[in-house]
């Protein structure tokens, strides 16, 4: 029997030599194909913009408040839950936070902020686009709920 290829001499090193080029031509392909086989990078999300502050202040103002003040207390006659209370405006930014424009019967409106509380205790715990709700002071249980006028 003959064997089918019969390298020697200088055939060996033309037969080195060639498979020596092809490998590297194989692996240089394989190194610059390579991005295409792996999973493309996901950019990060995109940072949160940073809450706004609300000015309760200038909310009550450009809602039509005569004199606005920071601190209710100090606002001639308290306001109170218990009395007709009336919502004139709200100033939210969709969850529950804000500024919600309240007035008692004859007097200026007044701004409070969600989480500040009324003088007699109650609380205004969260708002709507057309509703503030009131929680009950502490050791009480109940809420109120105050909806805007409807408009004519």
């Amino acid at each position: 029997m003959k064997p089918l290829l019969r390298i020697q001499g200088l055939g060996l090193l033309w037969a080195s030599s060639a498979f020596l080029v092809w490998a590297l031509v194989g692996l240089s392909l394989a190194y610059w194909a390579s991005p295409w086989w792996q999973p493309s990078p996901v950019p990060p999300p995109p940072a949160a913009a940073p809450a706004v502050p609300v000015q309760a202040e200038q909310v009550a103002r450009a809602l039509g408040a005569m004199a606005a003040a920071p601190n209710l207390a100090a606002q001639g006659e308290p306001l109170s839950a218990a009395t007709a209370l009336q919502l004139l405006g709200v100033a939210s930014d969709g969850q529950g936070r804000g500024v919600a424009l309240l007035a008692e019967a004859g007097q200026p409106a007044r701004a409070l902020r969600v989480g500040q509380a009324l003088p007699d205790g109650w609380m205004l715990q969260s708002l709507t686009a057309t509703e503030a709700v009131l929680a009950a002071p502490a050791g009480q249980s109940g809420e109120r709920r105050l909806a805007l006028p409807k408009s004519q």
